[in-house]
């Protein structure tokens, strides 16, 4: 369990983390990294951009074995302290789900409305909660199930949401269930599949991969059933890719389809590019820019584009990450017709990706102390047909009672609804 460390010098603090590790066992018994800590991929992408890890870290759940042997090179001598710490939070995340370490959760949540202000690892998906859940994994398979009685888009439901069955084949793993994925390079905008909107049950085929001409590699295919969506089917292929150093990328094919009984046959598609550049680190600032772009319906072209840069950097012994981001859209992007009439990449009326915002931009903070708590800021300023939205969002946690608590609060602002405060926290048991 979670506890705060005593005022310490750095090789201290550092001597103590190598022997304990005072982290909070904040991945389940899962075999991938999951897309529901903002701060874990922080420390991520910050060994990503350090050229600590050989994989691409645009594509979550991120697969433990696709970076895990990275992290238990040697090298401890020639990396910052920012990086040394980051590096053993992963490796003290590895090491939790390798072990089983916290595989049962008991979570609870409440918060005054829902917010749409949707960002990478949003804790209060729903308005209410109660859940439970038990983990298992092993060389060969693994599973989660989950048991919830949540309030989400106004009504109150028991569900088995976030529940899983893995099977692994070596370089193979093939997953049944509905777990939350984020494809891409951004944290607060994503033009390809996000966890915006609850996830849909899928059965999943992902593989990984070394070569000289891809470096490390990674596939994965799903077919999926949205809930309440235009389309009674979804297919996605997503192949990424880091062939340098400095340099990864990702390709994504999206299909969207109902039987030909229903709907004579009629499907949308969409094809998404993405890509990270790290540039030279500047002392202890390691950082880099990223590119998504997303075609229309018309696969030849462009409907959106997303820009961003973000930098990891170390304050005293706290780690602190920026992210800023950029979101526009063409001329063919509002005058696209999609077969559906709407576009299609949507489950529980809510739309799964950023793709339909006119403009937007955004400014993120996030902020890992050293006593384990942890502080995120994030503004974003969008138009979408004509509404201007502009939100701020703060959010805390904190170990307490032998788990971690959530607070957060948060703004919103259109020149169509008026002014919306927004507040919420939670509790996170894990045993």
């Amino acid at each position: 369990m979670p506890f705060c460390c005593k005022a310490l010098n750095r090789s201290a603090y550092k001597a103590l983390m190598l022997v304990c590790g005072c982290f909070p066992a904040v991945g389940f018994s899962s075999p991938w990294l999951e897309a529901n800590d903002p701060f874990l991929r922080s420390s991520l992408v910050l060994l990503s951009d350090s050229n600590q890890i050989s994989s691409p870290v645009n594509i979550y759940p991120q697969r433990w074995s696709l970076f895990g042997d990275d992290l238990t090179d040697s090298n401890e001598g020639l990396i910052s302290s920012s990086v040394f710490i980051a590096k053993q939070e992963v490796l003290y995340a590895l090491n939790t789900a390798r072990l089983n370490r916290g595989n049962n959760r008991f979570k609870v949540i409440g918060a005054i409305d829902q917010s749409s202000l949707s960002s990478f690892g949003q804790f209060n998906e729903d308005e209410m909660g109660a859940y439970i859940s038990t983990d298992y994994l092993s060389n060969a398979f693994s599973y989660r199930l989950t048991a919830a009685y949540s309030e989400y888009n106004d009504e109150k439901e028991l569900n088995w949401n976030d529940s899983y069955l893995s099977l692994n084949a070596s370089e193979w793993l093939f997953t049944l269930g509905n777990v939350n994925r984020w494809w891409g390079q951004g944290w607060q905008h994503n033009l390809i599949l996000a966890s915006y909107a609850k996830a849909a049950p899928d059965v999943s085929a992902s593989y990984i991969g070394a070569n000289d001409f891809l470096g490390v590699w990674s596939v994965e295919s799903l077919l999926s059933k949205p809930v309440d969506s235009a389309y009674d089917n979804h297919s996605a292929t997503r192949l990424v890719s880091k062939p340098f150093s400095i340099f990864e990328y990702g390709m994504t094919y999206q299909t969207w389809f109902s039987d030909v009984n229903n709907s004579g046959g009629n499907s949308d598609s969409q094809i998404a590019l993405d890509a990270k550049l790290v540039l030279p680190h500047i002392k202890n600032l390691y950082h880099s820019v990223y590119l998504e772009m997303a075609s229309t319906s018309t696969l030849s072209e462009l409907g959106a584009w997303m820009m961003g840069w973000t930098g990891g950097f170390n304050i005293a012994d706290h780690n602190a990450r920026i992210v800023l981001e950029s979101q526009q859209t063409t001329s063919a992007h509002d005058s696209t017709s999609w077969s559906s009439g709407d576009y299609p990449s949507s489950s529980d009326g809510v739309t799964n990706n950023s793709y339909l915002l006119d403009d937007s931009y955004s400014a993120a903070f996030y902020l890992q102390l050293k006593n384990d708590h942890n502080l995120g800021l994030i503004y974003r300023n969008s138009t979408e047909d004509g509404e201007n939205i502009k939100s701020n969002q703060v959010t805390y946690r904190l170990p307490a009672l032998n788990g971690m608590m959530h607070f957060g609060v948060g703004h919103e602002s259109s020149n169509t609804d008026g002014e919306n405060f927004i507040a919420w926290s939670g509790y996170e048991l894990r045993f």
